[in-house]
């Protein structure tokens, strides 16, 4: 998957913005931003496809897709919240490892995770009541949902070996010790839908 494009297109309106956010590295970037004005843009349909191919589709509020190349269901910002919520919840496992481990080794050295703020959905609202307006603050809530993610699954995944001998699992328990870092929490993943290369 290539990222996550977020668009907005409002009932009636000729205007299609597309936020195209995608992780590399472990964070998330706007990678890409396109405003597609259909009245007169007569590739309208086929830039839309181009920006999605390869990508999940993310729909601001109120967003009509009538039209358009999109395949499956798209996210919105309730799967964005969803995502906030699964975060906090790992937090709170990983929280619960770490402390347990701690107790059953009565390690006194042993450093407690240190876990992101939760993204605020008040700190993502538009600034103007445009397409790109509304397409630019869902991307940017979703990228600091799901930069809020990568790092607690960061915290996750460095409990997973003991760095002096290589022992795993180490602090995480069996079903939590993957070393890979997870792109998404389960639900979330189960929620994204890649639209087709073509």
């Amino acid at each position: 998957m290539r990222g996550i494009a977020t668009i907005d297109r409002q009932p009636g309106s000729n205007t299609i913005a597309i936020w195209v956010t995608s992780a590399s590295e472990g964070q998330p970037r706007h990678v890409n931003a396109v405003v597609i004005d259909t009245a007169t843009d007569t590739d309208a349909v086929e830039n839309v496809r181009s920006l999605t191919r390869c990508c999940s589709v993310l729909v601001t509020k109120g967003t009509d897709l009538d039209g358009l190349p999109i395949q499956g269901a798209p996210l919105d910002e309730s799967d964005i919240a969803g995502l906030v919520t699964e975060t906090e919840t790992q937090q709170e496992v990983i929280a619960a490892a770490v402390a347990e481990h701690k107790r059953r080794t009565r390690s006194s050295s042993l450093k407690a995770p240190s876990f992101p703020t939760t993204p605020n959905p008040a700190d993502h609202v538009p600034v103007e009541d445009t397409a790109s307006g509304r397409a630019f603050a869902a991307a940017n809530y979703l990228a600091a949902a799901w930069t809020a993610w990568l790092q607690t699954d960061e915290e996750r995944r460095r409990r997973t070996t003991r760095p002096q001998t290589g022992e795993t699992p180490w602090i995480m328990p069996e079903h939590m010790n993957s070393p890979q870092l997870a792109r998404f929490p389960e639900s979330f993943a189960a929620r994204v839908h890649e639209q087709p290369l073509v």
